[in-house]
């Protein structure tokens, strides 16, 4: 094993509020829209009670998911078509967001999305915000939709967090 060097980057946080997370899950893959924010930078979520014998713990959860349906060279392209391959492409997305290419790190703010109930649906983009460069597409990179998430572990009970909200500004540069 290996330690790697970090450097920080700071932001200021002043008068960011963490957000309460309360909700009861009874499968993995249950999922939460988080509205009125771009995007989750961290958080955590704990299962606070549980009607089976199994202890309380860490509750695990990710983004949602989507595929780009096409390759796209151009770093300007502010089109971007997504299909229902990605994990969770259909349980709804609410714009404005940010979505994150797992491939390159490029993250783009989703301005429009054509169909956010369907599972292909065409996004509108404003390409390498939050400090990121943007960069060429593939055909089915995956794109984490970061004002979402969807609960990985099995917790059956109340579910409860705290979870941190990235930047509004999709021209700050936290990640510069």
């Amino acid at each position: 094993m290996a330690a790697i060097a970090l450097t920080p980057k700071t932001f200021s946080m002043q008068y960011t509020m963490p957000i309460v997370i309360k909700a009861t899950t009874l499968t993995t893959g249950d999922w939460i829209n988080i509205s009125g924010v771009r995007g989750i930078a961290g958080g955590s979520l704990d299962v606070a009670s549980s009607t089976t014998n199994t202890a309380p713990g860490a509750c695990t959860w990710t983004h949602g998911v989507a595929l780009s349906t096409a390759a796209y060279a151009t770093v300007t392209t502010t089109s971007i078509v997504i299909d229902g391959a990605g994990d969770h492409a259909t349980i709804g997305r609410q714009v404005p967001f940010y979505a994150k290419n797992g491939v390159s790190g490029e993250i783009v703010e989703v301005i429009a999305d054509s169909a956010p109930l369907a599972a292909t649906a065409t996004w509108t983009v404003r390409r390498g915000v939050l400090g990121t460069t943007a960069a060429a597409i593939g055909d089915n990179d995956y794109f984490l939709i970061l004002n979402q998430i969807v609960i990985a572990s099995t917790p059956v009970g109340m579910v409860t967090g705290i979870l941190f909200a990235m930047p509004d500004d999709p021209g700050s540069k936290p990640f510069a």
